[in-house]
C-alpha cells in the first residue's frame, strides 16, 4: 500500500513539473516575441503606417458588392414562378451567361453579382386567416416538427410575402437593376392573363359584397322604422325577433370584413409580383468583414514576421541537421 502511494506521489510529482516546464517555455516563447517586435519596433511601426496608408487608399477607391432588397407579393398562385425564376437567373448568373443576363439587366448585367430569394415567414397570419388555412396547418405539422415545417422550402407558398435580395458591384445601377428584374418577372404572357381574370373577379366581388352590405342597411332601416312606428302608434305589435337582427348585424360585420379584404387584394393585384417596398444599397454586416485598414497592417506585419521565423527555423533544422553527421 505504501508502494502504491509513493508510485501515485512521484507520478503527480512527475506531472507537476512536465507542467511547470510547458509553462517557463510558454512564458519564453512570449518574451521572444515581445523581444523581436522590441528590437524592430520602427520597422513594424513603419510598416503599420504603410498598411493603413494602402487600405485607406483601397477602401476609398474600391467599390463595394452592396446588397438591394426588394420585398414582393406573388399574386395568382405565381410563387413557384417566382422562385424558378430567381434559381434561374442565380445559375445563369453562376455560368456567367451574357446572352441570358442582357435580356434582363442590359448591358450592365456584368454589375450583378448574385441573387437569392426567400419567404418572410409569418405563420400566425397563415393560420388566422381563414378555418381553412387551420386544417391545413394541422394536417401538415402532423407529419413534421413546427420548426422543420416554417424552414421547409415546399412551404414557402403558404406566406404572402417574399424577399429578393439583388447584389450589385457598386450603387449607382441599382435601382435601374431593380427595375430590369421586376419588370422581367411581370413580362409572363401566362400570369398576365390569369392576372386580367383574377382582377376582375376581385372588383366583381368588390361589387357584390358592397350590393349586400346596402341591402342589410335597408332591412336593419325598414325594421327600425317599422318599430318606431309601432311605437308612435302605441301598438302592441312590436319586433322582438332580436336573433334575426342579430343576424343582420354579425352578416353585415363578415361582409365589411371581407369588403376590406377584397378592397386590399385588389391594390395588390395590380401587378404579377408586386413590389411592397425596396432598400438599396446596404452593405450585410452580418457577414465577417475587415476593413482593408486593418487587414493591410495586420498583413505586413505578419509576413514581416513570418520571414524571420522561417529564417529562424532554418538556422535550428541546419543545427539539428549538421548535428547528427
Amino acid at each position: 500500500m505504501a508502494q502504491q502511494n509513493s508510485s501515485e506521489e512521484i507520478d503527480l510529482g512527475y506531472l507537476f513539473k512536465k507542467m511547470g516546464n510547458l509553462f517557463k517555455k510558454f512564458i519564453k516563447l512570449i518574451f521572444l516575441v515581445l523581444a523581436f517586435f522590441v528590437k524592430f519596433r520602427v520597422i513594424v511601426v513603419i510598416l503599420i503606417i504603410i498598411g493603413v496608408g494602402i487600405g485607406y487608399y483601397l477602401d476609398q477607391n474600391k467599390e463595394e458588392v452592396y446588397n438591394n432588397e426588394v420585398i414582393v407579393i406573388p399574386n395568382f398562385e405565381s410563387v413557384d414562378y417566382l422562385y424558378s425564376k430567381i434559381n434561374s437567373i442565380e445559375a445563369k448568373i453562376a455560368n456567367n451567361d451574357s446572352d441570358f443576363l442582357t435580356q434582363i439587366f442590359g448591358e450592365n448585367y456584368k454589375v450583378v453579382r448574385g441573387i437569392d430569394v426567400e419567404p418572410i415567414i409569418d405563420i400566425y397570419n397563415f393560420v388566422a386567416k381563414t378555418r381553412e388555412n387551420v386544417e391545413v396547418f394541422k394536417i401538415l405539422t402532423a407529419k413534421q416538427d413546427i420548426p422543420d415545417y416554417i424552414e421547409d422550402p415546399q412551404n414557402s407558398k403558404y406566406y404572402k410575402y417574399h424577399k429578393i435580395t439583388l447584389k450589385i458591384l457598386g450603387k449607382s445601377e441599382s435601382e435601374e437593376l431593380v427595375n430590369a428584374l421586376t419588370s422581367f418577372l411581370n413580362s409572363n404572357t401566362h400570369y398576365l392573363e390569369y392576372q386580367e381574370v383574377g382582377s376582375k373577379d376581385t372588383e366583381f366581388q368588390i361589387k357584390s359584397y358592397e350590393m349586400m352590405i346596402t341591402q342589410v342597411d335597408s332591412i336593419l332601416k325598414t325594421a327600425a322604422d317599422i318599430e318606431l312606428n309601432n311605437r308612435s302608434n302605441q301598438t302592441s305589435v312590436l319586433i322582438n325577433d332580436n336573433s334575426q337582427i342579430n343576424f343582420l348585424f354579425q352578416s353585415k360585420e363578415r361582409y365589411l370584413t371581407k369588403l376590406l379584404e377584397l378592397k386590399l387584394q385588389n391594390k395588390d393585384e395590380d401587378k404579377v409580383i408586386k413590389v411592397v417596398a425596396t432598400n438599396y444599397n446596404f452593405i450585410d454586416f452580418t457577414k465577417f468583414h475587415i476593413s482593408n485598414k486593418i487587414k493591410y497592417p495586420f498583413l505586413l506585419v505578419m509576413f514581416f514576421s513570418l520571414f524571420f521565423f522561417i529564417k529562424y527555423l532554418y538556422k535550428k533544422l541546419k543545427m539539428i541537421a549538421e548535428s547528427d553527421i
